[in-house]
Protein backbone atom coordinates (compact mmCIF):
# COMPACT_ATOMS: atom_id res chain seq x y z
CA UNK A 1 0.00 0.00 0.00
CA UNK A 2 1.11 3.55 -0.66
CA UNK A 3 -0.36 7.02 -0.13
CA UNK A 4 -2.83 8.27 -2.72
CA UNK A 5 -1.14 10.30 -5.42
CA UNK A 6 -2.02 14.00 -5.72
CA UNK A 7 -4.90 14.83 -8.03
CA UNK A 8 -3.12 17.76 -9.58
CA UNK A 9 0.05 18.34 -11.58
CA UNK A 10 2.40 21.27 -11.53
CA UNK A 11 1.88 23.83 -14.31
CA UNK A 12 3.65 22.92 -17.54
CA UNK A 13 6.00 25.89 -17.20
CA UNK A 14 7.24 24.41 -13.90
CA UNK A 15 7.98 21.00 -15.38
CA UNK A 16 11.69 20.38 -16.08
CA UNK A 17 12.66 20.83 -19.70
CA UNK A 18 13.63 17.75 -21.63
CA UNK A 19 17.19 17.48 -22.88
CA UNK A 20 16.29 17.49 -26.56
CA UNK A 21 14.11 20.59 -26.05
CA UNK A 22 16.98 22.42 -24.33
CA UNK A 23 19.33 21.60 -27.22
CA UNK A 24 16.79 22.55 -29.88
CA UNK A 25 16.02 25.84 -28.16
CA UNK A 26 19.70 26.76 -27.92
CA UNK A 27 20.19 26.00 -31.62
CA UNK A 28 17.21 28.16 -32.61
CA UNK A 29 18.18 31.06 -30.34
CA UNK A 30 21.78 31.00 -31.58
CA UNK A 31 20.58 31.03 -35.20
CA UNK A 32 18.36 34.04 -34.50
CA UNK A 33 21.37 35.80 -32.99
CA UNK A 34 23.32 34.96 -36.15
CA UNK A 35 20.61 36.59 -38.25
CA UNK A 36 20.57 39.71 -36.11
CA UNK A 37 24.24 40.16 -35.25
CA UNK A 38 26.24 38.25 -37.86
CA UNK A 39 24.25 37.78 -41.11
CA UNK A 40 27.49 37.32 -43.06
CA UNK A 41 27.86 33.90 -41.43
CA UNK A 42 25.03 32.41 -43.51
CA UNK A 43 26.00 30.04 -46.31
CA UNK A 44 24.31 32.22 -48.93
CA UNK A 45 27.15 34.65 -48.32
CA UNK A 46 30.05 32.23 -48.18
CA UNK A 47 32.36 34.82 -49.70
CA UNK A 48 31.93 36.91 -46.56
CA UNK A 49 31.96 33.97 -44.15
CA UNK A 50 35.68 34.28 -43.38
CA UNK A 51 35.15 37.88 -42.27
CA UNK A 52 32.18 37.11 -40.05
CA UNK A 53 32.31 36.63 -36.28
CA UNK A 54 31.27 33.01 -36.67
CA UNK A 55 33.86 32.31 -39.37
CA UNK A 56 36.73 33.87 -37.44
CA UNK A 57 36.00 32.78 -33.89
CA UNK A 58 33.23 30.23 -33.44
CA UNK A 59 33.20 27.85 -36.41
CA UNK A 60 35.53 24.86 -36.43
CA UNK A 61 37.99 25.33 -39.29
CA UNK A 62 39.65 21.98 -39.90
CA UNK A 63 42.22 23.67 -42.13
CA UNK A 64 43.43 26.23 -39.57
CA UNK A 65 43.71 24.85 -36.04
CA UNK A 66 44.25 27.58 -33.45
CA UNK A 67 44.29 27.93 -29.68
CA UNK A 68 40.52 28.45 -29.88
CA UNK A 69 40.01 24.80 -30.82
CA UNK A 70 38.71 23.66 -27.37
CA UNK A 71 36.03 26.35 -27.47
CA UNK A 72 35.20 25.79 -31.13
CA UNK A 73 34.61 22.06 -30.53
CA UNK A 74 31.51 23.15 -28.58
CA UNK A 75 30.43 26.38 -30.29
CA UNK A 76 30.34 24.94 -33.82
CA UNK A 77 27.63 22.48 -32.71
CA UNK A 78 25.08 25.26 -32.13
CA UNK A 79 25.70 27.28 -35.30
CA UNK A 80 24.11 26.80 -38.73
CA UNK A 81 24.66 28.11 -42.22
CA UNK A 82 21.08 28.50 -43.42
CA UNK A 83 17.43 28.07 -42.52
CA UNK A 84 17.32 24.70 -44.31
CA UNK A 85 20.44 23.56 -42.44
CA UNK A 86 18.80 24.40 -39.11
CA UNK A 87 15.48 22.86 -40.19
CA UNK A 88 17.02 19.49 -41.05
CA UNK A 89 19.04 19.26 -37.85
CA UNK A 90 16.12 20.57 -35.80
CA UNK A 91 13.85 17.85 -37.14
CA UNK A 92 16.49 15.28 -36.18
CA UNK A 93 16.74 16.66 -32.65
CA UNK A 94 12.96 16.72 -32.33
CA UNK A 95 12.09 13.25 -33.62
CA UNK A 96 15.18 11.27 -32.63
CA UNK A 97 15.73 13.11 -29.35
CA UNK A 98 12.12 12.57 -28.27
CA UNK A 99 12.37 8.86 -29.00
CA UNK A 100 15.74 8.48 -27.29
CA UNK A 101 15.36 10.48 -24.09
CA UNK A 102 12.91 8.11 -22.31
CA UNK A 103 15.53 5.36 -22.68
CA UNK A 104 18.64 7.17 -21.42
CA UNK A 105 17.47 10.27 -19.54
CA UNK A 106 17.83 14.04 -19.88
CA UNK A 107 21.42 14.49 -18.73
CA UNK A 108 22.65 11.66 -20.91
CA UNK A 109 20.95 13.17 -23.97
CA UNK A 110 22.73 16.49 -23.46
CA UNK A 111 26.06 14.78 -22.77
CA UNK A 112 25.65 12.48 -25.76
CA UNK A 113 24.97 15.43 -28.05
CA UNK A 114 28.10 17.29 -26.95
CA UNK A 115 30.45 14.30 -26.98
CA UNK A 116 29.14 13.09 -30.35
CA UNK A 117 29.80 16.56 -31.73
CA UNK A 118 33.35 16.53 -30.39
CA UNK A 119 34.05 13.05 -31.76
CA UNK A 120 32.57 14.03 -35.13
CA UNK A 121 34.82 17.09 -35.21
CA UNK A 122 37.85 14.92 -34.44
CA UNK A 123 36.98 12.66 -37.38
CA UNK A 124 36.71 15.70 -39.65
CA UNK A 125 40.04 17.05 -38.39
CA UNK A 126 41.70 13.67 -38.94
CA UNK A 127 40.50 13.37 -42.53
CA UNK A 128 41.43 17.02 -43.15
CA UNK A 129 44.99 16.31 -42.01
CA UNK A 130 45.24 13.42 -44.50
CA UNK A 131 43.21 14.91 -47.36
CA UNK A 132 43.13 18.71 -46.90
CA UNK A 133 41.74 19.45 -50.37
CA UNK A 134 38.61 17.40 -49.66
CA UNK A 135 37.93 17.88 -45.95
CA UNK A 136 39.63 21.08 -44.76
CA UNK A 137 37.44 24.09 -44.19
CA UNK A 138 35.06 25.70 -41.70
CA UNK A 139 32.33 23.51 -40.21
CA UNK A 140 29.13 24.37 -38.32
CA UNK A 141 26.00 22.44 -37.44
CA UNK A 142 24.37 19.98 -35.05
CA UNK A 143 24.47 17.03 -37.43
CA UNK A 144 27.28 15.15 -35.64
CA UNK A 145 25.20 15.19 -32.44
CA UNK A 146 22.07 14.15 -34.35
CA UNK A 147 23.97 11.23 -35.90
CA UNK A 148 25.12 10.29 -32.41
CA UNK A 149 21.47 10.19 -31.34
CA UNK A 150 20.66 7.99 -34.33
CA UNK A 151 23.53 5.63 -33.54
CA UNK A 152 22.33 5.12 -29.97
CA UNK A 153 18.64 4.79 -30.84
CA UNK A 154 19.29 2.34 -33.68
CA UNK A 155 21.57 0.12 -31.60
CA UNK A 156 19.23 0.18 -28.59
CA UNK A 157 16.11 -0.64 -30.60
CA UNK A 158 17.30 -2.16 -33.88
CA UNK A 159 13.95 -3.77 -34.72
CA UNK A 160 11.76 -0.73 -34.05
CA UNK A 161 10.05 0.42 -37.24
CA UNK A 162 9.78 4.07 -38.24
CA UNK A 163 8.09 5.84 -41.12
CA UNK A 164 10.09 8.13 -43.39
CA UNK A 165 9.18 10.41 -46.27
CA UNK A 166 11.78 9.68 -48.94
CA UNK A 167 12.50 12.93 -50.79
CA UNK A 168 9.66 14.37 -48.64
CA UNK A 169 7.15 12.58 -50.89
CA UNK A 170 7.46 8.78 -50.86
CA UNK A 171 6.39 7.11 -47.56
CA UNK A 172 8.77 4.40 -46.46
CA UNK A 173 8.75 2.09 -43.43
CA UNK A 174 12.14 0.87 -42.21
CA UNK A 175 13.62 -0.74 -39.14
CA UNK A 176 16.16 1.34 -37.25
CA UNK A 177 18.66 -1.44 -37.86
CA UNK A 178 18.63 -0.69 -41.59
CA UNK A 179 18.67 3.07 -41.09
CA UNK A 180 21.86 2.72 -39.04
CA UNK A 181 23.67 0.63 -41.64
CA UNK A 182 22.32 2.78 -44.47
CA UNK A 183 23.58 5.97 -42.79
CA UNK A 184 26.94 4.31 -42.18
CA UNK A 185 27.18 3.23 -45.83
CA UNK A 186 26.25 6.69 -47.13
CA UNK A 187 28.89 8.37 -44.96
CA UNK A 188 31.61 5.90 -45.99
CA UNK A 189 30.75 6.03 -49.69
CA UNK A 190 30.63 9.84 -49.64
CA UNK A 191 34.05 9.97 -48.00
CA UNK A 192 35.53 7.50 -50.51
CA UNK A 193 34.03 9.41 -53.44
CA UNK A 194 35.48 12.67 -52.15
CA UNK A 195 38.92 11.09 -51.79
CA UNK A 196 38.71 9.40 -55.19
CA UNK A 197 37.55 12.45 -57.11
CA UNK A 198 39.71 14.85 -55.06
CA UNK A 199 36.78 17.20 -54.63
CA UNK A 200 35.26 18.44 -51.43
CA UNK A 201 31.73 19.45 -50.57
CA UNK A 202 29.61 21.39 -48.13
CA UNK A 203 28.56 18.31 -46.14
CA UNK A 204 30.88 17.12 -43.35
CA UNK A 205 30.49 13.39 -43.97
CA UNK A 206 33.46 12.57 -41.74
CA UNK A 207 31.75 14.32 -38.82
CA UNK A 208 28.57 12.35 -39.51
CA UNK A 209 30.58 9.14 -39.49
CA UNK A 210 32.24 10.04 -36.20
CA UNK A 211 28.96 10.86 -34.48
CA UNK A 212 27.27 7.69 -35.74
CA UNK A 213 30.16 5.44 -34.66
CA UNK A 214 30.31 7.05 -31.23
CA UNK A 215 26.60 6.35 -30.82
CA UNK A 216 27.22 2.67 -31.54
CA UNK A 217 30.19 2.67 -29.14
CA UNK A 218 28.04 4.30 -26.45
CA UNK A 219 25.58 1.41 -26.57
CA UNK A 220 28.22 -1.31 -26.84
CA UNK A 221 30.59 -0.07 -24.12
CA UNK A 222 29.00 2.61 -21.91
CA UNK A 223 25.32 1.77 -21.42
CA UNK A 224 25.82 -1.05 -18.94
CA UNK A 225 28.52 0.91 -17.08
CA UNK A 226 26.40 3.93 -16.21
CA UNK A 227 26.64 6.10 -19.30
CA UNK A 228 28.60 9.32 -19.64
CA UNK A 229 27.78 10.63 -16.16
CA UNK A 230 30.02 8.01 -14.57
CA UNK A 231 33.04 10.05 -15.68
CA UNK A 232 31.94 13.23 -13.91
CA UNK A 233 32.58 13.31 -10.14
CA UNK A 234 29.93 14.85 -7.93
CA UNK A 235 27.06 14.35 -10.41
CA UNK A 236 24.44 11.68 -9.68
CA UNK A 237 25.02 8.76 -12.00
CA UNK A 238 22.31 7.24 -14.13
CA UNK A 239 21.78 3.56 -13.41
CA UNK A 240 21.02 1.48 -16.46
CA UNK A 241 19.07 -1.68 -15.76
CA UNK A 242 18.68 -4.46 -18.29
CA UNK A 243 15.20 -5.64 -19.22
CA UNK A 244 16.60 -9.18 -19.25
CA UNK A 245 14.21 -11.65 -17.61
CA UNK A 246 15.39 -13.96 -14.88
CA UNK A 247 15.06 -16.93 -17.20
CA UNK A 248 15.28 -17.09 -20.96
CA UNK A 249 17.06 -18.48 -23.93
CA UNK A 250 20.68 -17.68 -24.62
CA UNK A 251 19.69 -15.80 -27.76
CA UNK A 252 17.30 -13.63 -25.76
CA UNK A 253 19.95 -12.85 -23.18
CA UNK A 254 22.46 -11.90 -25.87
CA UNK A 255 20.05 -9.42 -27.43
CA UNK A 256 19.05 -7.67 -24.22
CA UNK A 257 22.16 -5.45 -24.02
CA UNK A 258 20.61 -3.46 -26.83
CA UNK A 259 17.53 -2.62 -24.77
CA UNK A 260 18.60 -1.28 -21.37
CA UNK A 261 16.11 0.60 -19.24
CA UNK A 262 17.15 3.69 -17.34
CA UNK A 263 16.31 4.55 -13.76
CA UNK A 264 17.29 8.11 -12.81
CA UNK A 265 16.32 8.79 -9.21
CA UNK A 266 17.27 12.45 -9.53
CA UNK A 267 14.81 13.06 -12.38
CA UNK A 268 11.93 10.65 -11.65
CA UNK A 269 9.17 11.90 -9.38
CA UNK A 270 8.06 9.80 -6.43
CA UNK A 271 4.81 8.75 -8.03
CA UNK A 272 6.53 7.82 -11.28
CA UNK A 273 9.12 5.83 -9.37
CA UNK A 274 6.40 3.88 -7.62
CA UNK A 275 4.46 3.17 -10.82
CA UNK A 276 7.54 2.28 -12.87
CA UNK A 277 9.54 0.30 -10.37
CA UNK A 278 7.41 -0.82 -7.43
CA UNK A 279 4.07 -1.72 -8.99
CA UNK A 280 5.52 -4.43 -11.28
CA UNK A 281 7.30 -5.95 -8.27
CA UNK A 282 4.09 -5.98 -6.25
CA UNK A 283 2.34 -7.70 -9.15
CA UNK A 284 5.12 -10.29 -9.22
CA UNK A 285 4.72 -10.93 -5.49
CA UNK A 286 0.99 -11.48 -5.87
CA UNK A 287 1.51 -13.95 -8.69
CA UNK A 288 4.72 -15.78 -7.69
CA UNK A 289 5.27 -15.00 -4.02
CA UNK A 290 7.87 -12.90 -2.27
CA UNK A 291 10.44 -15.68 -2.53
CA UNK A 292 10.62 -15.06 -6.32
CA UNK A 293 12.16 -11.59 -5.94
CA UNK A 294 15.71 -10.94 -7.04
CA UNK A 295 18.22 -9.05 -4.91
CA UNK A 296 17.75 -5.90 -7.02
CA UNK A 297 13.96 -6.06 -6.63
CA UNK A 298 14.32 -6.36 -2.85
CA UNK A 299 16.56 -3.28 -2.88
CA UNK A 300 13.91 -1.34 -4.83
CA UNK A 301 11.29 -2.30 -2.25
CA UNK A 302 13.58 -1.12 0.54
CA UNK A 303 14.08 2.19 -1.28
CA UNK A 304 10.34 2.58 -1.81
CA UNK A 305 9.72 1.90 1.89
CA UNK A 306 12.12 4.70 2.80
CA UNK A 307 10.18 7.13 0.56
CA UNK A 308 6.84 6.39 2.25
Amino acid sequence: MRPEEPRFRAPSMQQPWTGWAILLTINVVVFLLQLLIDPNSLSERMGLFGKSIVGRWLALDSGQITVLLPMQLITYQFLHGSVMHLLMNGLGLFFIGRALEPAIGRREVVGLYLISGVIGAMFQLGFAALFPAQFAGPMVGASAGVFGFMGVLARLFPHREVYLLLFFVLPLRLKLHWIFWGSLAIALVSILVAIRTETGGQVAHAAHLGGLLFGAFYVAALVRRGGLMRFLPGIPKIRFVSDKPAKGSGATRRRNWRKPRVVDAAEVAGGDFMSREVDPILDKISKQGIHSLTERERQILDKARSKM
